[in-house]
């Protein structure tokens, strides 16, 4: 290992360190902020580090041209995650970024709500940091330190339903809010080198492969018995359906309407009653069914999307009817 490279390696080291140091500290309230802004610079050392070392040792790997009489200057993360990563959606450089904008925003405001969405990114970033510090320079972290040491302490309760936090912002900070949620939900679809879930689904399938979590019936031990989760419905399904209504009237584009018939056709169509206790609607044994801010977001989704598909969705829904009135 080059002279130079050893210094990015180590400094790189140092600001990693710091950086968990900082955001497993409960009584400090600048921690998403402060890992943002270590953490990036973790990378960038590092970056830099493996340019440096696989160029044979040439400065203009991670320098510019120098001018004349003026400091040379070293390139951005930016253009080392370009150089390093050509595919501009590799899920380790899309993580990245995402780390890098927070950084940017650590001079503005940094909302607390998405403390629990950033944290999720941060830790996967973590553990890309470690897997290449050990796959470019042979330096294993995760033997030193113990897993509890790399691992980001986060409440796994906090995420909030986007839709509830709308009646608790401004316009403008919601649609900040909505603007990383969704740039989070984009990362998710990337894979899991660019971010760790919010959600992990438990199924019955063919491929336990395929699964997240894997229920065995073990040998000779008991048999299971199987705990409905506590749900607070008020929070899982906060509308009831005029106020689901209203919310969709609310955020759908000028000059669409939108009845209770095309309520009642979407659910139709889409099947969201055919049980009374699903992740869209919640049907309780008293009282008339609530919906989930899920369900919302995906009818003002679709009906923004296909202006068109009104008709069809009611003449299905009005035969519907039909033939249950013979």
């Amino acid at each position: 290992m080059r002279k130079l490279t050893k210094i990015l390696v180590n400094k790189s080291k140092d600001s990693f360190l710091l950086a968990l140091e900082l955001f497993n500290k409960p009584t400090i309230g600048y921690r998403t902020e402060s890992f943002s802004i270590l953490f990036s610079n973790a990378w960038e050392l590092l970056l830099k580090a493996y340019l440096y070392e696989t160029s044979g040792g040439k400065r203009q790997s991670i320098f510019r041209k120098k001018i004349k009489d003026q400091k040379r200057e070293s390139v951005t993360i930016d253009e080392c995650l370009k150089k390093i990563f050509a595919k501009s959606n590799d899920p380790v450089r899309k993580n990245i970024e995402y780390i890098s904008e927070i950084r940017n925003e650590a001079a503005h405001l940094i909302i607390a709500e998405l403390d629990p969405y950033f944290s999720r990114v941060f830790q996967r970033g973590v553990l890309n940091y470690i897997e290449l510090l050990d796959k470019w320079f042979s330096i294993k972290l995760a033997e030193t330190f113990k897993p509890g040491l790399i691992s980001l302490i986060s409440d796994e309760g906090a995420v909030k339903n986007i839709s509830i936090l709308k009646k608790s912002f401004s316009k403008e900070d919601f649609q900040y809010i909505n603007d990383w949620v969704k740039k989070f939900n984009a990362l998710e679809r990337i894979g899991e080198k660019a971010t760790i879930p919010i959600t992990y689904s438990i199924a019955i399938v063919n491929n336990p492969n395929k699964a997240d979590v894997v229920l065995s019936s073990g040998g000779k031990g008991v048999r299971a018995v199987i705990l409905e989760k506590y749900r607070d419905i008020d929070q899982t399904h906060p509308f009831r359906r005029k106020d689901a209504i209203e919310e969709i009237l609310g955020r759908l584009k000028a000059g669409q309407n939108f009845t209770t018939h095309d309520f009642e056709a979407y659910c139709f169509v889409n099947g969201i009653k055919k049980s009374s206790k699903n992740e869209d609607y919640w049907k309780p044994k008293y009282g008339s069914g609530q919906y989930s801010g899920k369900l919302v977001d995906s009818v003002v989704t679709f009906f923004n999307s296909n202006p068109g598909a009104r008709n069809n969705l009611r003449q299905q829904y009005s035969e519907h009817l039909k033939r249950k009135r013979k």
